[in-house]
């Protein structure tokens, strides 16, 4: 009573004892009650009527005692979101420039916003690099490329999900107009914490090509990848994203799309970003080469970037 309200961070927490039983929330969806124990880094909760159940720390998203379970469950029903709430994004920016003998420009920009609940979620995404160059006698030469896309995931169960997704890209180092590719298909949570996530998904897409030169082509594809996020410390997370399109229209033949970043952050809105976004095609037109890679660095502005278990963990969204 003395010391009012103390907040202890809970990876620092070695032992956990009670002389009443407690209700916990697990990752699992479930609520347990029942007396705890703490050894090696995991708990053990004996509930009154069953057997033990072992828990790691990181699978617990809250612990009450009995009178505020009670004030938590007598709490107003809660609200439906506004199609507003629980969005959080990111802005990214660079620019380089030189002078001398050649004069060259270069801005990268990228942004990404996501509305994550507890059933589903909806993320958008755009990133381009835009150059313009001359030196010595040679005409000036612009080149560009620009990404994006959207993707929805509707949660069908604890582990499982189905998924949408668009994506176009236009890249004049590939004499490529435009590239646009709509699918979907079923994925599965492998882990899923407050500290890492993976995914695996599969499932198919129409792709559709058209080029400079006037080539065009369209095809069927299968769809194949995994999302991964880890947070490595409170400042400091990675994210990656791979995409592998089998040809099932011109059988051998296949792209593969990587996306990864690290991100550390410097205070509650800014961060530092490096980023990789790499293209690979195997039958590419005319004489490009099959692999455009794409290395950003520079500033992120960050506005609530929450995982789905801060959302679930937050009264006012929390389920009925």
């Amino acid at each position: 009573d003395l010391l009012g309200k103390v907040v202890v961070p809970w990876n620092v927490i070695v032992k956990i004892q009670s002389d009443a039983p407690l209700y916990f929330a697990v990752t699992d969806d479930r609520v347990v009650f029942g007396k705890v124990s703490m050894r090696d880094g995991r708990l053990e909760i004996e509930p009154k009527n069953g057997d033990s159940l072992e828990y790691a720390k990181d699978a617990i998203r809250t612990m009450r005692s009995e009178d505020e379970q009670r004030a938590f469950m007598s709490r107003p029903p809660a609200k439906t979101p506004d199609p507003f709430d629980l969005w959080g994004g990111s802005l990214d920016a660079a620019i380089s420039a030189t002078r001398g003998n050649s004069d060259t420009e270069t801005v990268n920009f990228g942004v990404r916003a996501a509305r994550v609940s507890p059933h589903n979620k909806l993320s958008f995404y755009l990133m381009s690099i835009l150059s313009d160059s001359a030196g010595g006698s040679r005409a000036p030469a612009f080149a560009n490329t620009l990404r994006g896309g959207y993707r929805y995931e509707v949660n069908v169960s604890r582990r499982s999900f189905s998924f949408s997704f668009t994506d176009f890209e236009h890249d004049q180092f590939q004499g490529l107009s435009l590239r646009l590719v709509g699918g979907g298909g079923m994925g599965f949570n492998l882990v899923k914490n407050p500290k890492t996530s993976f995914q695996i998904f599969s499932g198919g897409s129409m792709n559709r090509e058209h080029f400079r030169n006037g080539i065009q082509r369209h095809s069927r594809e299968f769809v194949l990848g995994n999302d991964f996020v880890r947070q490595v410390n409170r400042n400091v997370s990675v994210t990656e994203t791979l995409f592998m399109y089998p040809n099932l229209s011109d059988r051998g033949q296949y792209r593969v799309n990587l996306d990864s970043s690290i991100v550390t952050r410097l205070n509650n809105w800014l961060g530092w970003q490096v980023t990789v976004s790499n293209r690979y095609v195997s039958n590419p037109a005319g004489n490009n080469k099959n692999n455009d890679l794409l290395l950003t660095t520079g500033i992120r502005f960050m506005h609530r970037a929450e995982t789905a278990q801060n959302v679930e963990a937050r009264p006012e969204f929390r389920r009925r």
